[in-house]
């Protein structure tokens, strides 16, 4: 018996329904891989406004420009920003010393991000996925936040 292939969820929800929508995407590119093309968000000025923001370590800054490029996004490169959303606002908390808001959305973004790996908009997503997870073994040591870096073959 032949299996069929998942079919792509809706791009738009009903009121109160983006959680549920979100997880049906979730399930959908990490069951197919199917990420979608990064061409346009590669060149996004509020992307590269928000990597500088997380690499200055200003958490909550970048949280707010990758929560604004989000907000108007298509699936799936909405989950890819949504993740990146969380790291923000993941890391912001750990500045302000909440272990458990810095475990929770730092959970969900590497959730949402672990499908786009190894790497999307140029982004290196699995050196960023393993950084956060040796920072997560020791949080609030004299670890230092980790960085995003681009993918080895961006331009």
């Amino acid at each position: 018996m032949a299996r069929t292939q998942p079919v792509r969820p809706p791009q738009h929800f009903a009121p109160g329904g983006r959680r549920m929508l979100d997880a049906q995407w979730l399930s959908y590119v990490s069951s197919t891989g199917d990420i979608g093309t990064s061409a346009e968000l590669e060149r996004n000025e509020l992307l590269e406004r928000g990597i500088a923001e997380f690499n200055d370590g200003r958490f909550l800054a970048c949280h707010e420009t990758w929560e604004a490029l989000w907000v108007d996004a298509a699936y799936p490169e909405r989950l890819f920003l949504l993740g990146l959303a969380k790291l923000g606002a993941g890391f912001a908390h750990a500045l302000r010393r909440n272990p458990k808001g810095v475990q929770s959305l730092l959970a969900d973004a590497v959730r949402f991000l672990r499908p786009f790996g190894p790497a999307y908009a140029n982004v290196d997503i699995d050196n960023l996925l393993a950084n956060v997870s040796a920072w997560l073994e020791f949080p609030g040591a004299s670890t230092p936040y980790p960085t995003i870096t681009r993918a080895a073959n961006a331009s």
